[in-house]
């Protein structure tokens, strides 16, 4: 029935150009307690929405088609309101997901006990994630989140943003994933756009393009032995191999998917510079907003998994399928 109904809400926005927003990524703060080389986000000084006007905007996407949505920050987990938000989106009907470091979450965790997946950064080896994330303690908040929430039947996957300094340790981190019965999805590096601040040189923290081509043609030979610590699809991988200049596959989003900034700034993707204001949510409201989003800027593509999946699903590549279930499900 739900894959049913997922279906029908691509049928609408694909054939009648309908916009319903299907995934929402939510970023509800911009404070940080990681200082990632490759994310600046720390760095700003954002005002928050409150917990009031956060439940009224979750009301209003209730009514629109969102099936789920993804909490990230920041670190969502600095907000004192986050376990209220994520029961009120649940009873909304909408699976509330978060991304975070995992800090501070055994302290957290009855509070989020309505989540419905745990999306936990890592990116290596301890001396490896903690030069990347700017931290000495980042890789033992992952490792006691992954613990605590296994512990209390939260479900969990580690993401893996893919640098000169963990490329060599992908192995690694599925072998991590393997060992607490999950997945691990890897991700390319890319700016994030709309935050219009410095962040270091992307240059400086890329893999050479051969090291880079070398370890996605490993992760699809794990992907063709059924190997099952990867969130990844076949499809997926196959397209980040030409990072950073993928092929083109027309991008939905806008359409079936949007992001909202810490302020409430509604966009098609944060990962692009718009030159004109976007329509804000808490201010117009969500429905206004999304309905007046501008059409997307041309780019060099996307390597995110979530966006490639659907984009993908958008264009009918249905053996994506499987990954897909992960994902809308």
């Amino acid at each position: 029935m739900k894959n049913l109904k997922t279906l029908m809400v691509i049928s609408k926005v694909k054939f009648l150009k309908k916009r319903i927003p299907l995934a929402i990524r939510w970023q509800i703060t911009d404070r940080c307690v990681s200082q990632c080389r490759y994310c600046s986000i720390w760095k700003t000084n954002v005002k928050e929405l409150s917990t009031q006007k956060i439940l009224e905007i979750l009301r209003e996407i209730s009514i629109c088609g969102t099936r789920k949505i993804s909490f990230s920050g920041g670190e969502p987990l600095l907000r004192d309101d986050v376990g209220e938000i994520i029961t009120y989106c649940k009873k909304l009907g909408i699976s509330p997901e978060i991304n975070s470091t995992g800090y501070f979450l055994e302290k957290r965790i009855k509070e989020i006990k309505d989540l419905d997946l745990l999306k936990i950064s890592l990116d290596g080896p301890a001396e490896i994630n903690e030069l990347s994330r700017g931290k000495k303690e980042s890789y033992q908040w992952a490792i006691n989140a992954a613990s605590c929430a296994q512990a209390n039947n939260i479900r969990f996957i580690f993401t893996t943003t893919l640098t000169k300094f963990n490329i060599d340790y992908v192995e690694d981190v599925m072998r991590l994933a393997k060992s607490y019965n999950t997945l691990v999805a890897f991700q390319p590096l890319k700016e994030i756009g709309y935050e219009n601040i410095a962040t270091e040189n992307l240059d400086s923290l890329a893999p050479t393009q051969d090291v880079f081509k070398k370890t996605i043609n490993l992760l699809i030979r794990y992907k063709k032995k059924k190997e099952l610590s990867m969130r990844n699809s076949l499809g997926g991988l196959r397209h980040i191999y030409n990072w950073p200049c993928y092929e083109k596959i027309k991008c939905w989003g806008g359409k079936i998917f949007c992001m909202i900034s810490a302020s409430g700034e509604v966009s098609p993707c944060d990962r692009i510079r718009y030159t004109n204001p976007l329509p804000n949510c808490a201010e117009i409201g969500f429905q206004k907003a999304f309905n007046s989003l501008p059409p997307l800027p041309s780019c060099a593509g996307c390597g995110f998994c979530g966006s490639i999946e659907l984009n993908y699903l958008m264009s009918f590549k249905f053996n994506n399928l499987g990954t897909m279930r992960k994902i809308v499900t």
